[in-house]
């Protein structure tokens, strides 16, 4: 395989966030010519084996210098990581499109796009920002793929991390008003890569999660529980009122208007409160398991040196 898919280039834009830099590291485990693009250079070890280009995806004539030479397939990744509804239609719907275009101007053959399972009940900037760049590519021309993925295991590490420090578990609610099936960023890098040569996967969009087992099916109360089990803890779980959480959300908002911090911190309350009450439940592939990605971040964890 990697004989064959060592004539192909493969460009990867958001190569720095925490998807990305699994693309990266798969793309060349398949065997892809990789040209990974970030803004600084960097000491990455997940890009070992790809090259390294500085450009600026808000820049279109920085994107069309980077389109000078022939790229075959583009992977976008590119995600907005402030929050605020402004910087999601800079970077997830206006900053992936120059690149779109710049690949249309260039002949690149594939445009496969990093999209999110939540763009299906659009409520938040980020959904709509992620809408309007899926529209576009479909009407782009260009041979696509767009996978909507389910929750990262990431989004359960701040958690983990508090309630291994003794404190507790927080939830909305019962913590039972919906499902999810999370996926790994190695299962997810996987199935975007494979799909470069995949002709099934041609113009189609994919909604993508994790094992449907029941390690990984979970609601927000059973992925506490199961923290706090992997990590030998007593479960402590606080439940916030849902009207106590959102007069929350509106208070920070209108403080938010006179000041950014609190501005973001007031969209990053009401997207949480968004991922726990809509079910996020996604058709199942790969084979890491919530519960085995909390073992091994655990063993992890108890190797390093305790803080002094």
């Amino acid at each position: 395989m990697s004989n064959v898919n060592s004539t192909t280039t493969v460009l990867i834009v958001g190569a720095t966030g925490y998807i990305g830099g699994a693309v990266v590291a798969e793309s060349v485990r398949q065997g892809y010519n990789v040209i990974a693009v970030a803004r600084s250079r960097k000491s990455d070890s997940r890009f070992d084996g790809a090259e390294l280009v500085l450009a600026d995806v808000s820049d279109p004539a920085s994107m069309a210098k980077v389109f000078e030479r022939k790229i075959d397939v583009v992977i976008s990744c590119l995600a907005t990581r402030s929050g605020l509804p402004k910087d999601f239609d800079d970077i997830d719907y206006k900053a992936t499109l120059n690149v779109l275009k710049a690949a249309q101007a260039s002949g690149t053959g594939k445009f496969i796009l990093l999209s999110a399972i939540c763009v299906r009940k659009p409520e938040l900037p980020l959904q709509l920002a992620k809408l309007k760049m899926e529209d576009e590519l479909m009407r782009s021309g260009i041979d696509y793929t767009i996978v909507r993925p389910t929750a990262y295991f990431w989004v359960f590490d701040s958690q983990t991390r508090r309630i291994a420090q003794g404190q507790p578990g927080f939830i909305v609610g019962s913590g039972t008003q919906a499902c999810h099936n999370p996926i790994a960023k190695e299962d997810l890098a996987e199935f975007i890569v494979s799909s470069i040569g995949n002709s099934e996967r041609k113009n189609r969009i994919f909604i993508l999660g994790g094992p449907e087992v029941p390690d990984n099916i979970l609601t927000h109360r059973d992925s506490l529980l199961m923290i706090f089990a992997v990590l030998g803890k007593k479960p402590r779980i606080i439940s916030v009122p849902d009207w106590l959480y959102m007069a929350l959300v509106r208070i920070t908002w209108f403080i938010g208007l006179f000041t950014r911090r609190v501005a973001v911190f007031s969209a990053f309350l009401n997207a949480v409160h968004y991922y726990l009450v809509n079910d996020m439940r996604a058709p199942g592939y790969g084979s890491v398991t919530l519960r085995q990605y909390l073992i091994d971040t655990n063993k992890e964890a108890q190797k390093q040196p305790p803080m002094p």
